[in-house]
Formats: C-alpha cells, sequence, structure tokens
C-alpha cells in the first residue's frame, strides 16, 4: 500500500507540472510578456490566499514574520523609553 500511494503522489506531482507547463505555453501564446507576467502573479497571489488555513503555508510564514517583526519593534519601543 505503500508504495501504491508513493507512485500515485509521484504521477500527481508530474500531472501539476506537465498541467503548468502547458499552462504556461497557453498563456505565454496569447498574451505579452507584461500581461502573462500579471496573470502568473495573480494565480501565484489567489495560492496564497486560498492556501492561508494551511498552518505550514507560506501565508502563515509571512503572517509569523510580520507578528515577530511587530513584537521586535514594541521591545525596542519599551527599551528606549
Amino acid at each position: 500500500m505503500n508504495n501504491l500511494t508513493t507512485v500515485i503522489c509521484i504521477l500527481i506531482f508530474l500531472g501539476f507540472i506537465l498541467g503548468g507547463y502547458f499552462l504556461g505555453k497557453h498563456i505565454s501564446s496569447i498574451l505579452d510578456f507584461g500581461e502573462g507576467l500579471f496573470v502568473w502573479l495573480t494565480i501565484l497571489c489567489a495560492s496564497i490566499w486560498f492556501d492561508r488555513r494551511y498552518k505550514d503555508g507560506i501565508y502563515r510564514l509571512f503572517e509569523d514574520i510580520h507578528q515577530s517583526n511587530l513584537n521586535d519593534i514594541e521591545e525596542q519601543q519599551l527599551d528606549e523609553v
């Protein structure tokens, strides 16, 4: 069962890679560079936004970094006083 799960995961990963490649080729054949870049940035931002509830996702990483920066600012302000 473990081998079957591994093979299925690899096939799904390869499917995403090939799908992304073909999507990129299709978008680049229709749009200019600037427009295609805008579409890819939109897709990237949307994927980050929709993955925000995943505890190990990049959104949580940004949120933790932001909170850490806020805590550092608060400590610096207390040290100055």
